[in-house]
């Protein structure tokens, strides 16, 4: 159980520090957007997509080491592989990037989004959690509502997309420190 915990709450932790490393360079973006529209969208697109592909290696791992079910080990593995396929997909969307973000790859971050915010909220329903299961539902869904908030009616413009990237990024890296620190609690309590 305490190794359980412990390799999670590793995983976590670098799954935060990279969701936070996320929103703070997309937080810089969004000033290098107003000079370089061209520059920034590229960088934006590979920043991106560098996250979703650590993203979704981690969440692999941690299927694969700190579930004891199959159920939310599978959405686990399930919501690494579609953030791996995302993070390609966005690699080769890459090309032919102008001033606006293409709607195609608006469109993959929303799905992207949304898909993996459902599995998290699968995940977490299906776990055997005494606590916290509040704080893992916000997480997926933050998640959820980013997915949404792309796909609104109009497709927003760089500088708006990228804000919005930046400020789920945060969010999320907030909660899932919440999650992280929430999970020491339960390792401390389970000794």
């Amino acid at each position: 159980m305490t190794t359980e915990l412990l390799s999670g709450r590793l995983v976590l932790g670098i799954r935060t520090v990279l969701t936070l490393l996320l929103g703070l360079g997309g937080t810089f973006m969004v000033v290098l957007a107003v000079f370089a529209p061209r520059t920034t969208a590229v960088l934006v697109v590979q920043l991106f997509a560098s996250y979703a592909l650590l993203d979704g290696l981690l969440s692999i791992v941690a299927g694969a080491r700190a579930a004891r079910r199959v159920v939310p080990r599978c959405f686990m593995v399930l919501e690494g592989l579609v953030s791996i396929g995302t993070a390609v997909a966005a690699f080769i969307l890459i090309s032919g990037y102008g001033e606006r973000p293409p709607g195609r790859l608006l469109q993959l971050i929303a799905l992207w989004a949304l898909v993996t915010g459902a599995l998290q909220l699968a995940w977490t329903f299906s776990a055997d959690l005494r606590r916290g299961r509040g704080l893992l539902a916000a997480t997926a869904a933050l998640s959820v509502a980013f997915g949404i908030s792309l796909l609104g009616w109009w497709p927003p413009d760089l500088i708006t997309a990228v804000w919005r990237l930046a400020m789920y990024a945060l969010l999320l890296g907030v909660l899932r420190l919440a999650a992280t620190l929430w999970l020491r609690g339960q390792e401390r309590s389970a000794k």
